[in-house]
């Protein structure tokens, strides 16, 4: 990111030079791009008329009475509202962000490109259905008509960035899908990297106190197995160049909650579902909100990603759909020994070559890099990419293998039943959700989709890649993936906690969430037998931690041991005394759980972890004390550094004396500053706001909110070292099966992506605010949410 912020701030002292020459006008440069809202237009390649309203939020509702046109304006209006982010995952998809942003980011885009999205969509696209085909044809006609409208009247970011979008293609939607199933993989890299060096300091019995599923790792495949330290370091430092791309804010899946209640335990008589994804916080969102109408033949809404033209979570006028991540382990680690000429590998004994991809990597229009990308059966070397080394460690991955996600939405937008529903989600494997369900018909759901990797063991460490032992023998059948239809107790849930419990025949993942989030969820859900809209409301944004109702007691039970603290531990134990474990922004308790929680973790593990504890192993840290709150203190809580044996109540005090010590020196004394909400902020920042002269000219970042919750709350904001939240609800979902007009929604950010636009972070507020917007579905209710209304007619109509 240091690399992108300096060629960001070359590019900003031009256009500051610029806009202090009058070269050019600030609120022009701010608008540029904006499309009409109200009256008629004529456009090339329609065949027949289509109404695009717009409510309060700039949500487009498309009225249209064909597919072609249906998806010809779904493409144009996302254009409107999105091109350059559209524009800037597509460089992501294509390993192409050095020549997006003008300076070297060749790490990350040879990374990108090792992973062959191009040729995985390809694949797709030859065998797509002919329809489905010809809708996403006309999708990319509406993008490629609207750049063609627009000329050079594009969005800031080009114009800043001084570049012409090239036009939007098949592959570039089949991309995307690629793009995201990386995204929801890519955690398993380095999880399983740093799990074998885990394994490697400890020995595997004191790994596997920290490992949650280690005790599945099959003992006889790994003894006198060891990776060279250099080709850990080169793997490392691979995967660590993708941290460019959650710092632009185009990878950032990961946890999500959804759950339904059967109309048996509904206020309206009728199913009610929630869901809502959890992915980075930027700028533009993630997700465009977005109403699609064939009157008679197809009416949907809920949200899609700018760039593909299908809605890829919402509802129809017969079901609801929501998901969350399934976390499943889709990627392993292969150690491939090379031959000293550095062209062939070992496989059962012969020695095959590796094929090569010759990769240009252009950062400016004279300056590029040629480098050679080695692939084996396995899939691409991610380690050793400058040399040839006696061994390589080389990825294979779900996505490499056929799957046909866009058939899937495609189906899942049109399904009116729970067999319909199904038979969509049959068509997922690259990317893998568990996905609720629930319909006007009463019924509720809850179905695995995606591929699981029939291997032998698990994936949790590499393997070796010398032999046909460890291969993939295909993937669980749909039919065996885990699903729950109408459950006697009226309720379905999911939270990216363990899918199964350890009798199911088959490895998903050891790398679930810990179980915070969905333990509050059913203890919310079996406080009342009937729940209502309201209640869902409550649910969604409640920001009560499980987590710290478990381990708060344990904390104030070994201070008590404290013989002489002092005013600051004092002050620290009464507010924590008095907490309901509400993690508000305007209180202190917070704040104080988060920095002792952390200050314990690092007294507990960082003498025997040494050089590990500072690598990402927050799940292993979380994994431990929720196994020591239910299991009690073992040998870890000694510090191996002094002579003293320290017991759990001396770790524990010792935390809370340096969490207020750490507190003082960063905030003062205890008091107001010291709030939760004063300490954990968002920002919702764009990938040039970094740049402060951007910003200050543009208006890209949002400003700054004082926030609750947690990652491990139902209503989540993760946060970094900082404290300043990241990640959380992308959007949130309350569908209504009893009356579809008064589901609720809100999105962090808002309907477009152009900072001049009235609709550029409109719904800010009211999403911080715990807020909600009706979604309007009927005509008639889209009517009386009318704003703004356009109607587009074929070309020579008008």
């Amino acid at each position: 990111m240091k690399i992108l912020r300096v060629s960001l701030i070359v590019i900003a002292a031009v256009v500051g030079a610029a806009l202090l020459a009058g070269m050019i006008i600030v609120p022009s440069l701010r608008r540029s791009g904006l499309p009409e809202l109200n009256g008629e237009k004529a456009i090339a390649g329609l065949t027949a008329d289509v109404k695009v309203i717009r409510d309060e939020r700039g949500v487009p509702h498309i009225y249209a009475s064909n597919e072609h046109d249906l998806y010809f304006m779904t493409g144009y209006i996302t254009a409107q509202e999105r091109l350059w982010q559209m524009d800037m995952v597509r460089h992501a998809t294509q390993g192409r962000l050095s020549e997006l942003f003008k300076r070297d980011m060749t790490e990350t885009d040879h990374f990108l490109r090792a992973l062959g999205m191009s040729e995985k969509s390809q694949l797709v696209l030859e065998k797509e259905d002919p329809g489905i085909l010809a809708a996403l044809e006309a999708y990319t006609d509406g993008v490629n008509r609207w750049m063609e409208e627009t000329g050079r009247k594009l969005p800031p970011e080009f114009r800043v960035l001084g570049y012409q979008p090239e036009p939007w293609t098949l592959t570039d939607i089949a991309n995307i899908i690629g793009f995201i199933g990386w995204d929801l993989a890519s955690s398993n890299l380095s999880d399983e990297i740093n799990n074998y060096r885990l394994g490697r300091k400890l020995g595997p019995v004191k790994a596997s106190e920290l490992i949650a599923d280690w005790k599945h790792v099959d003992e006889v495949v790994f003894p006198g197995f060891e990776l060279d330290k250099k080709l850990l370091e080169d793997a490392l430092i691979s995967i660590g160049s993708l941290k460019e791309m959650e710092e632009l804010g185009i990878v950032s899946l990961s946890g999500s909650n959804n759950w339904a209640v059967s109309g048996s335990r509904s206020e309206t008589g009728k199913p009610i579902l929630s869901n809502d994804m959890h992915l980075g916080l930027n700028v533009p969102g993630f997700w465009m909100q977005v109403h699609q109408v064939i009157p008679g033949r197809i009416n949907v809404t809920g949200v899609l990603f700018p760039g593909e033209p299908f809605i890829i979570a919402g509802h129809n006028e017969r079901i609801a759909w929501g998901m969350t991540n399934l976390s499943v382990d889709d990627i392993d680690l292969f150690v491939e020994t090379v031959d000293s000429t550095g062209n062939s590998y070992l496989y059962n004994g012969e020695w095959l070559p590796f094929r090569t991809s010759e990769e240009i990597f252009r950062i400016t229009d004279d300056s590029s890099q040629t480098r050679t990308i080695r692939y084996t059966h396995h899939g691409p070397v991610i380690s050793g990419m400058r040399g040839i080394d006696d061994e390589v460690l080389t990825m294979c991955w779900t996505g490499y293998d056929y799957s046909d996600e866009i058939r899937a939405v495609y189906l899942l937008n049109r399904a009116g039943s729970w067999d319909e529903f199904r038979t969509a989600l049959s068509h997922f494997r690259s990317i893998s959700q568990n996905f609720a369900y629930a319909d006007v018909e009463g019924n509720i759901g809850l179905q695995t989709g995606g591929g699981i990797p029939l291997r032998k063991g698990t994936g949790l460490l590499p393997r070796r890649g010398d032999t046909d032992e460890y291969e993939w023998k295909g993937y669980v059948p749909f039919e065996l993936l885990p699903s729950s239809f109408n459950p006697d107790n009226g309720f379905v849930s999911s939270a990216n906690q363990r899918t199964v419990t350890g009798e199911y025949p088959f490895y998903i993942s050891g790398e679930f969430a810990m179980p915070y989030r969905i333990m509050r969820i059913r203890e919310m859900a079996a406080e009342k037998e009937i729940l209502g809209i309201d209640d869902f409301k409550r649910m969604i944004t409640d920001n009560h931690s499980a987590y710290a109702a478990m381990l708060t007691p344990v904390i104030l039970r070994a201070a008590e041991a404290i013989s002489d603290p002092g005013d600051g531990v004092k002050a620290a134990l009464v507010e924590l005394k008095g907490w309901d474990y509400a993690m508000d922004g305007s209180l202190i308790a917070p704040t104080l759980f988060e920095f002792i929680r952390i200050e314990l973790a690092r007294h507990i593990m960082s003498d025997e972890l040494g050089e590990l504890y500072g690598s990402p192993h927050g799940r292993q840290h979380d994994f431990y004390i929720y196994r020591m709150i239910n299991e009690g203190p073992d040998a870890w809580v000694d510090n191996k550094t002094t002579v003293e044996v320290e017991t759990m109540d001396d770790i524990i005090a010792l935390s809370i004396a340096s969490a207020v010590d750490t507190l003082t020196a960063r905030y003062g004394e205890f008091g107001e500053s010291w709030q939760w909400g004063n300490i954990h902020t968002l920002t919702l920042e764009h990938p040039m706001g970094g740049v402060k002269i951007l910003d200050r000219l543009l208006g890209l970042n949002s400003k700054t909110y004082g926030v609750g919750g947690s990652y491990h709350t139902v209503e989540p904001y993760a946060f970094r070292e900082n404290f300043g939240a990241y990640h959380g609800a992308s959007e949130r979902h309350i569908f209504n099966t009893a009356d579809w007009d008064q589901s609720l929604t809100v999105i962090p950010t808002g309907t477009s992506g152009i900072p001049g636009s009235p609709f550029y972070l409109s719904q800010t507020e009211t999403y911080v605010n715990n807020g909600f917007y009706s979604e309007p579905f009927t005509e008639q209710a889209v009517k009386a949410a009318k704003k703004y209304e356009m109607v587009f007619r074929p070309a020579g109509e008008l």
